[in-house]
């Protein structure tokens, strides 16, 4: 198991609760601010007199009583604090009631830290050497690059915004060593050229059939979500490509489509770049975006794929892309 870790966010300690206990003497204090300055206002210029020392008696206790209830609501604004600060944790949730356990992919989050956990079995010639890295090596290294530190925008989640992804890679191989009831998503490593793809039907898409021969797709070649990734395509793939590629396919296991060849101009949100190189993970397998991250979780918790566009049933473009 590999794991990178980013920066944690402490959550403000206050309660709502606290909040909205001190509602009730804010208002009752104002209603006496209201009552003495009438008060007051009717001593001096009202329809009855009262003697010079009586009436300047209670003028100063009026306001005496204002600048006491003026203090006391300051103290309590202050101790109430800053307004509390948009974390993944207040948008999302902590995402246990999205998850069953036993998925191959599973999330929580805390305060600002987005933590994934991908249960992945490799196959194939998972130890085959590429410029001295094997395999099964590079692509848990492409898988991995979804992790990191990233900041919201107009179009993700709130501008400004900071937070942090995890993931942690439990990997076995051959299924030896599976956990009881866990289910694995396979990543099948070949020698030849050709396309690498992700197993299951464009448009369906069921977390928690990852790693089982249940889906849409009758074939029974591979198991739900399978990444059968090759060699190159039409010659053999560098390191960083292999890298680059099943950083890619892994975004489908989390429930991405695919971005490039619908026809899609360049956006901020959604960019476009040099293949393998920058560019959104799903239009040039280049870097993982804020709406990448945006998108898996609306997948994770609506269990719905999220497409890039509208290209009818059962590809829906996500609502979470707001750019176009």
């Amino acid at each position: 198991m590999e794991q990178i870790k980013g920066r944690m966010t402490v959550k403000n300690g206050k309660t709502a609760k606290k909040m909205a206990a001190k509602i009730p003497i804010a208002l009752l204090l104002a209603a006496l601010i209201a009552l003495t300055t009438a008060f007051n206002g009717y001593a001096v210029g009202g329809n009855f007199a009262l003697g010079g020392r009586l009436r300047d008696r209670i003028l100063n206790a009026g306001a005496g009583l204002r600048a006491a209830i003026t203090q006391s609501l300051n103290a309590g604004a202050a101790s109430a604090g800053p307004a509390q600060p948009t974390t993944l944790e207040r948008m999302y949730g902590t995402l246990e009631d999205s998850t069953r356990g036993h998925e191959a992919i599973r999330a929580r989050i805390r305060g600002n830290t987005l933590t994934i956990e991908a249960y992945v079995n490799f196959k194939g010639a998972y130890n085959t050497l590429l410029e001295g890295k094997t395999y099964a090596a590079l692509a848990r290294q492409g898988m991995m690059l979804w992790a990191g530190s990233y900041a919201g925008s107009e179009y993700d989640f709130e501008p400004g915004m900071a937070f942090d992804v995890i993931v942690n890679i439990h990997d076995i191989y051959n299924s030896i060593g599976a956990r009881e009831s866990q289910n694995y998503f396979d990543f099948v490593c070949l020698t030849k050229t050709g396309r690498s793809f992700t197993f299951y039907g464009v448009g369906y898409y069921n977390r928690e059939l990852l790693g089982t021969y249940s889906g849409a797709i009758p074939d029974r070649s591979y198991t739900n979500g399978s990444i059968v990734m090759h060699s190159g395509i039409n010659s053999k793939y560098s390191a960083n490509q292999y890298t680059k590629v099943s950083a890619h396919e892994f975004g489908h296991v989390l429930g991405l489509g695919d971005a490039y060849g619908k026809g899609l101009a360049s956006t901020p949100e959604c960019p476009e770049g040099k293949k393998h190189v920058d560019g959104d993970m799903m239009f040039t397998s280049g870097q993982v975006t804020p709406n990448n991250i945006e998108m898996f979780l609306e997948a994770y918790t609506t269990g719905r794929y999220q497409a890039y566009v509208d290209s009818g049933l059962p590809e829906v473009k996500s609502r979470v892309i707001r750019s176009y």
